[in-house]
This record gives C-alpha cells, sequence and structure tokens, in this order.
C-alpha cells in the first residue's frame, strides 16, 4: 500500500492533554506503524511552560511529526501577544499546508476539534488545496449539559452536530449511537469506526505495589455526577478493608467539590484521593487495584461515547466493573469480560465490588479474558492498519 501524507488539524496541546489527545497520539502511532507519515499540526501554543519548560515549537514525539505553526508552543498571558501569535499561526498553518501540497506530502486531514467553524474553516481549505478531510467524532455534544450563560457553546454543539459529518469526506465514529447519527444527517458519508484505543506497552515497567487493596476510579472532576454514584456504591458495600482510590484532575473548584463529599461519605477514612500523578504512578495504581471502576449513565452523552479510560483499564488486565450501556453491549458480557451491573443504581453497582471482594481469583480471571478483548479489538497497531486502509481508499 503507498504511503500517506497525513496530518492532524485543530488539535492543542500536543502531545500533552486528556483522553482525545490519547487517541490522537495512538491513530497516529497506529498509522506510523502502517507506514505512513503523519504531522500534527498546532496553530496556537497552549502549554504552560512551568509544567512542560523543555517542548520545542517543531520536533517529533513518539516518531509522529509536530509543529505549532505560531512558533510558540506555550499560552501566552499578554493579549496583545497573544493574538498577534494567533494571527501568525493561522498564516503560517495555510502556508505549511500549501507547501505540503506542493511537494505531494499532503493527501489528508484528521480534524481533531469539536468546534464547528474549525470543521467548516478547514473543509474549505481541503477544497483550495485538494486534500481530503475525516473527522474524528466521539461524542454527541449536543447531549452535554450546559450553564445557561452559555448559549454559544449550545449552538456550536448542535451546529456540529448537525453539520460537521456533511462537511468532510469520511468520519471516525466512536460508537454505533453516532454511526446512526450519520446515517440520518449524511446517509452516502463513508465512515470507519474506530473505539476505545489501548497500548499495552505502557504496563511493561509496572511495579508490584505492597499495599492495601483498593478498587480504583480515574477521572476528570466535571463529571461529579459519576464520582459521588462511586463513592455513594462504594460507601454501602461490604468492603470493611478494602478502600476506594480516587484519582481526579481538574480546576480547583470542582476538585474542592469532590473532596469535601468524599468527608461526608461514613467510609471517608477508606477513600484516598490523589491527582496530578505521573504516567509511571498512574499505570502503577492501575496495575495493583482489585478492580477498575468506570460507570456509564442511561443518558446520550453516554451512550454516544466510548471513554479512553476502558482500554487503558483492560490493559492492565484487572477487572473492570461498568453498568450496561452504549458500547458496552457491544463488546462485554457480564461475568465473561467484565463485571456488568445491569443498572446504573448504587446498590447493583455496589455488589458488583462485593463480588470482587469475596471472588479476587474469578475475578481476576475475568479481568484476564477483558484484556484479551482489549488485545483483539482496541490494540492501536492493528486498529491503524484498518485506519491506513479507510484514508487510502478515500484518497486513491
Amino acid at each position: 500500500m503507498t504511503k500517506k501524507y497525513i496530518v492532524y488539524l485543530g488539535c492543542a496541546g500536543f502531545p500533552y492533554g486528556l483522553a482525545e489527545m490519547e487517541k490522537l497520539l495512538l491513530i497516529s502511532k497506529g498509522l506510523v506503524a502502517a507506514g505512513n507519515s503523519v504531522t500534527v499540526i498546532s496553530n496556537k501554543g497552549d502549554h504552560d511552560k512551568r509544567v512542560h519548560p523543555d517542548i520545542k515549537a517543531a520536533g517529533f514525539f513518539q516518531d509522529i511529526e509536530y509543529v505549532y505553526t505560531s512558533g510558540d508552543p506555550f499560552y501566552n498571558d499578554g493579549f496583545v501577544r497573544r493574538n498577534i501569535l494567533k494571527l501568525k499561526g493561522l498564516v503560517n498553518e495555510i502556508l505549511f499546508l500549501r507547501r505540503r501540497k506542493q511537494t505531494k506530502q499532503l493527501d489528508a486531514a484528521i480534524l481533531s476539534t469539536n468546534s464547528f467553524t474549525s470543521v467548516l474553516y478547514y473543509s474549505l481549505l481541503s477544497k483550495a488545496f485538494g486534500f481530503k478531510t475525516i473527522l474524528n467524532h466521539v461524542e454527541y455534544y449536543s447531549s452535554i449539559k450546559k450553564k445557561w450563560y452559555q448559549a454559544g457553546t449550545k449552538l456550536n454543539h448542535w451546529l456540529y452536530d448537525q453539520y460537521a459529518p456533511k462537511l468532510v469526506s469520511g468520519i471516525f465514529p466512536i460508537s454505533e449511537f453516532l454511526i446512526g447519527r450519520i446515517n440520518k444527517i449524511a446517509r452516502k458519508k463513508p465512515y470507519l469506526k474506530v473505539p476505545t484505543l489501548t497500548e499495552f506497552e505502557r504496563y511493561d515497567n509496572t511495579d508490584q505495589l505492597e499495599i492495601e487493596k483498593y478498587f480504583l476510579f480515574c477521572g476528570s472532576a466535571i463529571y461529579k455526577e459519576l464520582i459521588t454514584f462511586i463513592i455513594d456504591s462504594f460507601t454501602i458495600a461490604n468492603s470493611s478493608d478494602t478502600c476506594l482510590f480516587l484519582i481526579i484532575n481538574g480546576n480547583e473548584s470542582d476538585i474542592t467539590e469532590v473532596k469535601d463529599y468524599i468527608q461526608k461519605s461514613p467510609k471517608k477514612a477508606n477513600i484516598k484521593f490523589f491527582s496530578r500523578l505521573s504516567q509511571n504512578d498512574l499505570f502503577n495504581y492501575y496495575k495493583n487495584a482489585i478492580a477498575l471502576l468506570i460507570p456509564l449513565r442511561p443518558t446520550f452523552q453516554d451512550i454516544a461515547r466510548f471513554p479512553h479510560k476502558f482500554g487503558e483499564y483492560l490493559a492492565s488486565g484487572n477487572p473492570v466493573i461498568t453498568t450496561n450501556y452504549g458500547e458496552v453491549k457491544n463488546y462485554f458480557r457480564d461475568m465473561e469480560n467484565m463485571l456488568v451491573a445491569e443498572t446504573y443504581e448504587t446498590s447493583t453497582f455496589a455488589k458488583k465490588m462485593e463480588f470482587v471482594i469475596n471472588n479476587e481469583k474469578l475475578s481476576k480471571e475475568i479481568g484476564l479474558r477483558g484484556q484479551q478483548t482489549a488485545l483483539e479489538i482496541f490494540n492501536y497497531r492493528s486498529k491503524g492498519q484498518e485506519i491506513s486502509e479507510f484514508i487510502a481508499s478515500l484518497t486513491n
């Protein structure tokens, strides 16, 4: 298969970030492993210099080329300077794409953005320069709750969900729900389902920790409803000699709310809070948990998405406890390769936690079968080959 030259557009913060950045990284690594060239283009800096002081404006990260077209990878606090850099980044991004097309090094762009105006902008550039666009479609954004003052965000999300799939050459939907949406609003648009992806090598250097038994949840503090659900489930479970580890990141006000809720639990002494762990520490905690927790709600938001944490959890080989909604139904069966609570209720979720406490050997076997499922379906290397073939079908 002929080598393809692929760029990522619309992203911010490469190579560090949350779930969407992790997926970008794994898709890119899969494409490179399949013999393609990938360049991640960011038109503005987003990094905190105190956190990532060594990052350059251009270079390579794990064989993936990247460039900040503004010339500065860091967020600038000065209003005038920041907006000059934004303009510089936009102009240089256009010039960069034009040069790549002139040298026959631009076949397709993957759009990693939830901004409708960005999708529209890049679709116009693709027509001007003659390259294909593929939308990385991971959420049903209209279903996400907004504050009353977020009218602009609400309009953007509605436009994105209704029209963004129509503007691109192809789509990477993450779920069957989003495929159903595509078939309604962009019926003839080619797509390839790209679920959560994972990288098994991340567990190669994990250590055996000599600490108490614990359940683990890792996520953003913005998911306060899920975090309180987990705390409440743990509180009613018969788990006197077991702890709950919460690894939570986010802004300080949201984190404070989570900490305050922990203090209200009768089991607060058994709940440990962590934040901003190194990647090595994070995967050490994953590897040593008796079970990893990731409940989904019976909402359009959770039915449409497929959290990145599923892949990271499963790759550990430990049992995962979830609820029977959305993509879970398509890949997992209770007591076979996952522990699946039939309903989103603390009582049913707590029973699965109790099962793990009372049946550690059987639970571990379920975890290992879940790991095998992830190896067969969510491995970024094998999926990278499929993605490469899909892009080739659009560009040939």
